[in-house]
């Protein structure tokens, strides 16, 4: 008897995208992406699309890497039933996992149609569309200025800002001031430390800067300091390198501090962290969907996560918004909106 559920293609391929402007983190700097793209097909004649997004941190996400990493992993499964892969995946890519999801999530879309549906129905279908954020790079106070002049026009209302470099507390006022007083997102990238991410809340909140939640201040590697600033900071604090497992949001959760959880799926997958999602949910831990920087088409099945549960406070999802280019996914931008088509 023939299974449609069964892998019989797949194709890797990596893809080049250019950034509209240089984009500054406390941990490097790029100016276009390499991104690694797996497509699937079942033997129902499905197609679902993944697609992983290189580092200039991680040596484990350089594209060569990726790409390697899937044409693995589709050589190993291949001739599978599709459903019965979810954890074999992870198991198999050991310390690759953008390329584990990339993987998973065009499983997962192939999967979903050859059953009569999609991952937005299977999430919910909650909601038709969603308001991002909009990042800001680690530059200087005249050039935030000047890009968050550019988003408010644009209609964004809400800033993610890195910090953990020097001159923080003047980027952020800088943004405060030219963006029409906008919501701020700090995204500390592991930099700032219990300390620092203490000194630059106080100073901006006592300018009536609208600080809304504080981004992975501390190492992923201390997580006692982590849930340490969640007792003590002003604002939630969002758990991002910090979460990468089930476990890690089980031992937030049960620690009782004001957290909220930053759900990517290259750290998680799409199993992981809709799974993840629903213990947030359940426990009242505000939510955040964030990317790395994935075109239109692979924000794909985060935005069909978020949309679809409609659980999520923070919409982090622009990465597609600060490319100069890149293929288009069924969720459509409007300035900060993705609306599905």
């Amino acid at each position: 008897m023939v299974n449609p559920f069964t892998l019989v293609h797949s194709e890797v391929s990596l893809i080049r995208l250019r950034l509209k402007r240089p984009f500054k983190t406390a941990l490097g700097s790029k100016t276009d992406t390499v991104n690694a793209v797996v497509r699937l097909r079942l033997q129902s004649s499905a197609e679902g699309r993944g697609e992983a997004s290189s580092s200039v941190v991680w040596a484990s996400t350089r594209p060569a890497r990726l790409a390697s990493t899937l044409r693995r992993l589709a050589k190993k499964f291949h001739g599978r039933d599709a459903r019965t892969l979810a954890s074999e995946i992870w198991d198999e890519a050991g310390t690759v996992p953008p390329a584990a999801s990339a993987f998973e999530c065009a499983l997962a879309e192939a999967e979903a149609l050859t059953a009569g549906t999609d991952l937005w129905h299977r999430c919910g279908a909650a909601k038709t569309q969603l308001t991002t954020d909009l990042t800001l790079s680690a530059e200087g106070p005249g050039a935030t200025r000047s890009a968050a002049r550019t988003a408010a026009e644009e209609g964004f209302r809400t800033l993610k800002i890195k910090v953990g470099t020097k001159g923080d507390f003047a980027r952020v006022e800088a943004a405060h001031q030219a963006g029409g007083k906008p919501r701020i997102i700090l995204d500390g990238n592991q930099k700032l430390g219990l300390s620092g991410s203490l000194r630059l809340l106080d100073k901006c909140l006592k300018k009536n800067m609208r600080i809304v939640l504080l981004e992975q201040p501390v190492s992923a590697d201390n997580p006692n300091e982590f849930l340490e600033c969640a007792r003590r900071s002003p604002v939630p604090v969002a758990a991002d390198e910090s979460l990468r497992s089930i476990d890690d949001a089980c031992r937030i959760i049960d620690s009782g501090v004001r957290a909220a959880f930053n759900i990517k799926l290259s750290k998680t997958g799409f199993e992981k962290s809709l799974r993840i999602a629903s213990l947030a949910h359940a426990s009242g831990t505000p939510l955040m969907i964030g990317c790395m920087q994935e075109s239109s088409a692979g924000l794909a099945t985060s935005a069909s996560l978020a949309a679809g549960t409609g659980w999520f406070s923070f919409v982090d999802l622009d990465s597609d918004h600060l490319l100069a280019e890149g293929p288009e996914g069924p969720f459509v931008r409007s300035g900060p909106v993705l609306r599905r088509r």
